[in-house]
């Protein structure tokens, strides 16, 4: 295992920490934790966006709506 040392960071430690955002398709975070100045995990999270809930189901809703009240007129 490499060392990590936040007192001291390496070129291999910058290059952990390019390819874990690197990793990341649109959405996500990358968390570094350290310990006793020391990086011992680095944890990339990917997040999917999902479509058809909340105020864009609404929203489609309200549209379909009007577009239908307006072929009633």
């Amino acid at each position: 295992m490499q060392d990590y040392s936040t007192k001291k960071v390496s070129p291999s430690l910058v290059a952990e920490v390019i390819r874990a955002i690197e990793s990341i398709n649109a959405y996500g975070s990358v968390e570094i934790y350290i310990q006793d100045s020391v990086v011992p995990q680095i944890s990339v999270r990917s997040i999917k966006k999902t479509t058809g809930n909340g105020n864009g189901e609404r929203e489609l809703r309200r549209e379909r709506a009007r577009k239908a009240s307006e072929k009633t007129l």
